[in-house]
């Protein structure tokens, strides 16, 4: 008789020493994945996106707008609360009538207006709506601002909704962004109903979810988050990716009268030829003049005081490294290409969005603050205005920014009587 000496392998064993490895494994993993999170905050400075501050926050279709805030929201955070119309405001508003001696203003435009990741008490209403009042005027100050809206969005918004609410006033604030035109598709066949609304699928969307509360899959979401690290370590002159233009479509000539087109003198030589640029330039001021001028006409015809502020950022007196930091790239392909740099193209653009608002404004009795020497002098390294990306205002930004329209109302409306 023999006896088997050979280990004999329980099966529950094999098992449990599989569960040792995995578990082993994913304590690797999790050690490497803190040790990775730790050193993208403390080293490279990359935090946990804000979603609400990306433009992800709740929209609904709209037949008039393209889109509107989805009303209800409840937050927290507080930055993504919106009212039972859809308005960026911790209360509702009442149509029509108004307390008897109280001043109304509207205020339309972007994220600016809507106060991106700021408190209610931060964004560029509040602050208005809090400076009148300091003034010895009963005032209220109604956001309409809404993530990625531009002219033709706002002047619709204007048109269908805000002046529902009978404001003596309405503010449209037009960042850099926002005057720069976006026709939706013409034929309905090929226009959905929830055209601009950006769906995730379930990995993205939980992707997405995960960022807000860790660096690491914010690096893993979007990689560019951490190239100043990259490109101030290794010294490489990294580029931010570029995306097509949007598509435009052109309208047809306004009556609004124009400025003279700038000198087309000093041309960059990778810029085309002069008689390209003065095409694009005219094309440029009839689109953004179209949208412009049905709105102060609406207004006009309405009796509501309108004021137009121009675009106020850090547009001309930027170094190399802020350039390329700003959020200007996408909105700057083709007027790069005509121009023959960014730094060139964003100047021009600027400057023709302050020239057509004028001139729009003029012909319609309208208002305009224009910011434009301000923004000759403005610069990203020396105003504690702006955001690192060129385009939102910090809370200080907001409230200097809201001050000053309060002021610009407050001297065309004289207090009334209770």
């Amino acid at each position: 008789m023999t006896i088997d000496s050979r280990p004999h392998f329980c099966p529950c064993t094999i098992v449990g020493q599989f569960a040792r490895l995995v578990a082993v494994l994913a304590l690797l993993l999790a050690l490497a994945g803190a040790i990775a999170e730790l050193a993208l905050r403390k080293i490279a400075r990359v935090q946990p996106v804000v979603l609400a501050a990306t433009g992800l926050s709740p929209v609904v279709p709209d037949g008039w707008t393209g889109y509107r805030l989805r009303p209800s929201v409840p937050g927290p955070p507080e930055w993504i609360i919106t009212n039972d119309l859809g308005m960026h405001a911790p209360r509702t508003y009442p149509l029509g009538k108004r307390a008897r001696g109280k001043l109304r203003v509207a205020m339309l435009g972007s994220s600016v207006v809507y106060g991106l990741g700021q408190y209610f008490e931060y964004t560029i209403p509040a602050a208005a709506e809090r400076a009148l009042r300091q003034g010895g005027r009963r005032a209220e100050v109604l956001n309409f601002g809404t993530h990625s809206f531009n002219v033709v969005n706002i002047s619709a918004m204007t048109q269908a909704y805000v002046h529902q609410f009978r404001p003596d006033a309405i503010v449209v604030v037009i960042d850099f962004p926002a005057g720069l035109p976006y026709w939706p598709i013409v034929t309905p066949a090929v226009a959905p109903s929830d055209m601009g609304i950006r769906k995730l699928g379930w990995r993205e969307a939980l992707l997405k979810r995960a960022s807000e509360h860790s660096a690491l899959f914010t690096v893993i979401d979007d990689p560019s988050t951490v190239r100043p690290f990259v490109r101030r370590v290794t010294r490489l002159p990294l580029e931010p990716e570029l995306h097509p233009a949007r598509p435009s479509v052109s309208v047809a000539a306004v009556s609004a009268p124009l400025s003279p087109l700038p000198s087309a003198g000093n041309v960059d030589p990778r810029a085309g030829s002069v008689e390209e640029i003065r095409a694009y330039e005219e094309k440029r001021r009839r689109d953004l003049a179209a949208p412009l001028a049905a709105m102060a006409a609406f207004c006009q015809e309405q009796s509501i005081a309108l004021y137009f502020m121009t675009p106020y950022g850090p547009y001309f007196d930027l170094t190399d490294d802020e350039l390329k930091q700003i959020n200007v790239h996408p909105f700057l392909v083709e007027a790069r290409r005509v121009y023959g740099s960014e730094r060139r193209a964003l100047a021009a653009e600027v400057e023709t969005i302050t020239a057509v608002v004028s001139a729009v404004a003029a012909a319609h009795s309208a208002q305009v603050i224009d910011m434009l020497e301000a923004s000759r002098h403005a610069t990203l390294r020396g105003s504690s205005d702006f955001t690192g990306d060129g385009i939102h205002f910090t809370a200080a930004g907001n409230v200097a920014v809201g001050k000053l329209i309060a002021a610009r109302i407050a001297a065309d409306f004289p207090p009334r009587p209770r």
